[in-house]
């Protein structure tokens, strides 16, 4: 990796592939400008280098988001959502070396990235299924958090002043986990009583934080405090049950199961977002609130966004846009077509609401077609 002196970093430069802080800690995605404040915090930090093994990009230089083309989002989305998860990358960094946090890096979440949400709901729910290179799995998580919980709640009707609250409880509701020891968070196997325990402290620790050290609305931090809550009366860190969970906690809970079940863990692999829904709906009313699970479903598909799928007619597609009336009759971007051949055509669309004698027989793991 080349290593570059933090005095000659730049505040608005940018580079081919992430520029890393240390072995775990990502600075910026690859194409994505270091902010002033970025090497501030590094002065701040004493942290004297960083390495990459990129290359310095000017003005002119090709970009990588080039490769999305035909996703579902653009170059600009990309770039923000690339954005928004550096920008937590900070925030949980800070609450790792235990500095003064402060709402900066969380202010800039919702103020640049949060109204696409609002605005694009679609191709937000798109970005999420986009692989992340050597980005921290819990900031990832915390803007996918983000977007499902709030996709969610503008179905729900939850209203503007509430639903900001929610997207803000999205973001820091496993703050938590950076306060929990490396051995437990990584452990392979079952957690033992004393380190499930440990783990169940981090909902507390989130809502202290949101209201003492953030300054947050109360809501937002019993909104992050509840989302291990479940249904039934058996979650934590208080065992309420059924509509005495608030319902903001609700709605972060399923988002919150469905993206932990889609990423990478150290006790197994992640599953493909047809196996996490699957597993999802099994729930019987015991961890979900039946009527936001319902609505989840409509909106994010049996085979949600991303999933890769055969046909009945042996082609292969990626689905890229739900029916929310009919989520078994998805669109997809066609792959290989029923003779086993890549479209002539780049971008080639099969919306299996209108083809009705075509259906979805089996999702496929993407790594099993070499996607991984």
């Amino acid at each position: 990796m080349n290593k570059i002196p933090v005095q000659e970093l730049e505040a608005g430069s940018k580079y081919s592939k992430p520029v890393y802080i240390d072995d775990e800690s990502i600075l910026v995605p690859e194409n994505v400008e270091i902010r002033e404040k970025d090497i501030q915090r590094l002065l701040k930090w004493g942290v004297e280098e960083v390495r990459t093994e990129g290359v310095l990009m000017d003005g002119s230089a090709p970009s990588s988001d080039d490769s999305f083309e035909g996703k579902g989002v653009t170059s600009s989305e990309l770039k923000a959502y690339r954005r928004a998860i550096a920008s937590m990358d900070s925030f949980f960094n800070d609450c790792r070396k235990g500095v003064s946090l402060s709402s900066s890096d969380l202010e800039d979440v919702i103020h640049n990235f949060y109204p696409l949400i609002l605005d694009k709901p679609e191709s937000a729910m798109v970005l999420t299924t986009l692989k992340q290179d050597a980005v921290d799995n819990l900031s990832c998580a915390a803007v996918n958090c983000m977007i499902y919980s709030t996709v969610l709640g503008i179905k729900i009707k939850i209203p503007g002043h509430r639903l900001i609250n929610i997207a803000y409880a999205s973001l820091i509701h496993d703050i938590g986990m950076t306060q929990i020891p490396q051995n437990i968070i990584r452990k392979k196997g079952k957690l033992n009583p004393e380190e499930l325990d440990k783990v169940k402290t981090h909902t507390v620790y989130a809502y202290r934080l949101a209201l003492k050290a953030l300054g947050l609305a109360e809501e937002v931090g019993r909104i992050a405090m509840s989302h291990h809550e479940r249904w039934d009366g058996k979650g934590y860190p208080r065992g309420l049950d059924g509509n005495k969970i608030p319902v903001g906690a609700r709605i972060l809970s399923v988002a919150d199961a469905f993206v932990a079940m889609s990423k990478d863990r150290p006790d197994r692999d992640s599953l493909t977002g047809y196996t996490a829904i699957r597993q999802i709906l099994n729930d019987n009313s015991r961890r979900f609130d039946p009527a936001i699970l319902k609505i989840f479903i409509q909106n994010i598909g049996i085979y949600p966004r991303g999933s890769i799928v055969i046909l009945n007619n042996n082609a292969i597609g990626k689905i890229v846009e739900i029916h929310s009336a009919a989520p078994l009759r998805p669109v997809l971007q066609l792959l290989i077509d029923e003779k086993g051949r890549k479209p002539k055509q780049k971008n080639t669309y099969l919306d299996l609401l209108k083809e009705k004698d075509i259906f979805i027989t089996r999702a496929v793991d993407p790594k099993e077609m070499g996607k991984g």
